[in-house]
């Protein structure tokens, strides 16, 4: 669900949070970075207080770059993490472990191409799915992109939309981005 997996703060980072997920980690760990810590030393402090731990499955991008990923040793099969230095994607509950290879190759592509942050994480997200997506099929998609506003440090965000319960979330995500940024 949209609303417990996608966090991010401006200056700090971004935090995907899944699995069984603990949404208080997301907030957590971007404290933690906007305090100094480096992203891995954050996800390691975050789930240190965390007694379901070995249940989570979490991601994080520092607004430098710098990636880390986590999945607990319970997390549900099939899953995957792919992290490069600009570039991070988790999956759990999926029909492959290749869909964050996949997503993460998607999202560097179109960010080359386009220098788009927003169209690159909806490539992602096309990718994901089309790679097969979750073994009982995607019902939900999510966007959350934070940049400079003219309210910082009160609202920092510049999408924020979430589909839940769709039999086609991605493409409905797509539509809704796609009118909000005036191109349909």
């Amino acid at each position: 669900m949209g609303s417990r997996v996608p966090w991010a703060r401006f200056g700090a980072g971004a935090v995907a949070t899944q699995a069984y997920t603990n949404p208080a980690l997301g907030p957590i760990v971007l404290e933690l970075m906007r305090k100094g810590l480096g992203v891995k030393e954050a996800l390691t402090k975050a789930l240190e207080g965390d007694p379901g731990r070995q249940y989570r499955q979490l991601a994080a991008a520092s607004w430098s770059g710098e990636t880390a990923c986590f999945t607990g040793r319970l997390v549900p099969a099939e899953h995957g993490e792919y992290a490069l230095k600009t570039c991070v994607a988790i999956a759990n509950l999926v029909v492959s472990s290749s869909i964050p290879r996949e997503m993460c190759r998607a999202f560097l592509e179109v960010l080359g191409e386009k220098h788009d942050h927003i169209l690159a994480l909806l490539e992602a997200l096309k990718a994901g799915h089309e790679e097969g997506g979750d073994k009982r099929g995607d019902r939900s998609a999510a966007l959350l992109v934070v940049g400079k506003t003219s309210t910082l440090p009160y609202y920092d965000k510049l999408v924020d939309v979430r589909i839940d319960f769709s039999n086609n979330p991605v493409a409905d995500l797509t539509r809704v981005v796609e009118a909000l940024r005036g191109k349909v």
